[in-house]
This record gives structure tokens, sequence and C-alpha cells, in this order.
């Protein structure tokens, strides 16, 4: 089974965020979107992979997002 890695974003700040993964060579993911938010969806990240991702999207507890 696929654990897939999904981070709930405004989407005002969506763009954002696509640009910043680009910068970080992320390009496998798709968007889901949620109302006025979009779910960055990662399928298959290395353990190395998701500390990168959680610290960029604020999500590890210390680190604001972007």
């Amino acid at each position: 089974m696929i654990q897939h890695l999904y981070f709930i974003v405004n989407l005002q700040d969506a763009l954002q965020f696509s640009h910043g993964l680009a910068r970080l060579g992320f390009t496998h993911y798709y968007l889901v979107p949620r109302g006025n938010q979009v779910a960055f969806v990662f399928e298959r990240t290395s353990t190395h992979n998701r500390i990168i991702l959680k610290r960029f999207f604020g999500a590890d507890g210390v680190s604001p997002h972007i």
C-alpha cells in the first residue's frame, strides 16, 4: 500500500509553494482542489524527502512556511 504525503494550503499561496517546490527539485506531485484550498499530494517519498517537505510546508513543528 502506497502512503501519500499531503499538505493543504490556501489557494492564494499555492503558486508560491509550487515555485518553491520546483526550486527544490520536487516535480512529482499532484494537486487536489478543496474549496478555497489546494492539497499538494506526494507519492513514494523517501524519509529524507519527507523531512524536507515537512520543513518546507512548515509542518515540522519548528519552521515557518516559505
